[in-house]
């Protein structure tokens, strides 16, 4: 019984309401220094999360600028891919702006906040119910893209493993991910990127992307009778411990991260696992098409994943009322 009561706790505490209420005097102090700004919305991220937890945030944070017609400034240092002093801003090493950050000269003092959650800005209650996939892609290649050695790095890698419209891209997310998605197994996962490359036969190569090197070995062995090329990551899971809580250096689990979403973003088809990585993958390539093989949990049922699964139910049920 006790243990019950203990585990209903610890659920409660992860929860979003929780975290979202706890937060809330946090949250009004960081809009109200935010205002004295005049049309600038000015946010340090400090979070210790993975990679595209925080790519996440940004979309928040463009999302309410958007809607505000504010000018973002976005930067993001310490945590788990920055330098351990945070003089380090990492997503202007991966991530340039389209145009810039103001279109207006600023002669005022700019306040900058630092959130290391994304209750701290109070954002998801209100957006994530809105955000639509295509949409998303649009706003975010409004504001910011993948920085150009970082795009020259793809299209090497592209070009030496012959990734591109006839590739399948399969993405297993692996270790943690069961507190947050369905868990499928390798089995399963294989037979599905089975069945992918039998209704598309122009898919004649398949690349895979994963967090597990047993998963890998697994993948590869499998009879597939196409040819398949592995994600150029040195720095996989150790054990049932996730890519980003293993110690690496950060700015290269964080190059590798993104490397690994854009190149399934250049792939033809994409197989998947719940997960923020490939998830983006349809964000930086909004035409690429994605069989999403199980759905997030009804607790963590999070956008992108949440809008992939919908629309892939959607049209499963048209197809079969057909």
């Amino acid at each position: 019984m006790l243990r019950k009561v203990v585990d209903r706790a610890k659920q409660i505490r992860r929860s979003e309401g929780f975290k979202h209420s706890v937060a809330m005097p946090r949250r009004l102090s960081l809009h109200a220094r935010q205002r004295l700004n005049r049309g600038v919305f000015s946010i340090e991220i400090q979070e210790n999360s993975g990679f595209f937890s925080v790519m996440q945030m940004v979309l928040f944070i463009l999302m309410y600028c958007d809607e505000k017609c504010l000018t973002p400034c976005i930067s993001a240092r310490g945590g788990l891919y920055g330098d351990a002093e945070g003089k380090l801003d990492w997503f202007s090493v991966f991530f340039e702006p389209v145009r810039p950050a103001s279109g207006v000269a600023v002669t005022h003092k700019v306040r900058t906040s630092t959130v290391r959650d994304l209750v701290h800005l109070g954002f998801r209650q209100r957006y994530e119910c809105l955000l639509q996939l295509r949409s998303a892609s649009e706003l975010f290649f409004a504001h910011y893209r993948p920085a150009a050695r970082i795009l020259e790095e793809v299209d090497a890698i592209c070009r030496k493993l012959g990734i591109g419209a006839s590739t399948l891209g399969a993405h297993f997310r692996g270790t943690d991910k069961t507190l947050e998605a369905m868990p499928v197994s390798w089995g399963s996962f294989c037979r599905q990127v089975e069945s992918a490359l039998a209704e598309n036969p122009h898919l004649d190569h398949i690349f895979i992307s994963s967090d597990e090197q047993a998963f890998i070995d697994f993948f590869i062995a499998w009879p597939f009778g196409k040819p398949v090329t592995v994600a150029p990551a040195k720095h996989l899971a150790c054990g049932s411990t996730p890519v980003h809580f293993s110690g690496y250096p950060g700015l290269e689990i964080g190059r590798e991260a993104l490397l690994s979403s854009l190149l399934l973003a250049n792939c033809g088809f994409l197989v998947k696992t719940p997960s923020y990585l490939s998830a983006w993958s349809k964000i930086f390539n909004p035409s690429l098409p994605v069989k999403l093989v199980s759905p997030p949990r009804p607790d963590a049922f999070w956008f992108p994943d949440s809008r992939l699964w919908l629309e892939q139910a959607a049209h499963d049920k048209a197809a079969q009322a057909a």
